[in-house]
């Protein structure tokens, strides 16, 4: 199902964002510019997930995701943290969603050339675009995907913060110091709540800086909290 205006971060999970107007500020580090706005049209992006070889239909695969991982995010907002094993693999598979969408987020517009190669043998040139890409990156064995980690069975923990920025690289993979097992996943779920699945994280990171950096395109925050003036991997007040 082609969709004209697809969000690259869902739209449900960064109304949390938003003030009682649904405006919040976006950073868009590709094109180098940041603005307010509402949260229904912030990080959009035609069509971007319309396959053009593949024939899997992407955009409602990531709406039934969204449909089921989204109330379960409100629920750990409202401070309910006894989920169900339903709930919490609901959950797993939005983040790996949003790994997926993260991954590619700034590469909207690229064309990769491919060779087709039908059953009678033939072969064709091909372009294979960023829902190609999508697609076929959730069977490379090198892409972690956390629903094979097991994460499910680890501790989950909701914890305070203030002033907490989010964008399309907002799910962390911690590592151990020297280590290259993953044994924590972060992600902010609203400004004044993270996330934090596996072992606590260390004393002194500095959340913002690292959801920024490894966002690829798009940063979110509420009014006041982004440097709408300088949209790249520093554009955060805190």
């Amino acid at each position: 199902m082609a969709v004209k205006d697809a969000h690259m971060v869902s739209k449900s999970y960064i109304r949390a964002w938003a003030n009682a107007k649904n405006v919040l500020e976006v950073l868009d580090k590709q094109d180098g510019r940041g603005y307010r706005r509402s949260y229904n049209s912030a990080t959009v992006v035609s069509y971007v997930y319309d396959p053009n070889i593949l024939t899997h239909d992407l955009e409602q695969a990531y709406a039934e995701v969204e449909s089921n991982g989204i109330p379960v995010i409100n629920k750990l907002r409202d401070g309910h943290s006894d989920l169900s094993d339903a709930e919490r693999k609901a959950l797993v598979a939005f983040l790996d969603m949003h790994l997926d969408r993260g991954r590619y987020a700034n590469q909207a517009k690229t064309l990769a050339p491919a060779i087709l190669v039908k059953t009678d043998g033939s072969h064709e040139n091909a372009n294979l675009n960023l829902g190609d890409l999508i697609l076929l990156s959730q069977y490379l064995p090198e892409v972690r995907r956390l629903s094979k980690l097991g994460i499910e069975e680890w501790p989950w923990e909701i914890w305070p913060a203030n002033g907490l920025v989010t964008g399309d690289g907002a799910v962390l993979l911690w590592c151990e110091p020297g280590g290259e097992e993953v044994c924590t996943i972060s992600f902010p779920l609203s400004p004044t709540k993270l996330l934090v699945i596996g072992q606590d994280l260390a004393d002194g990171i500095w959340l913002n800086s690292k959801v920024v950096e490894n966002s690829k395109r798009w940063i979110v925050g509420e009014l006041g909290s982004l440097n709408l003036n300088f949209a790249t991997a520093e554009g955060t007040q805190n």
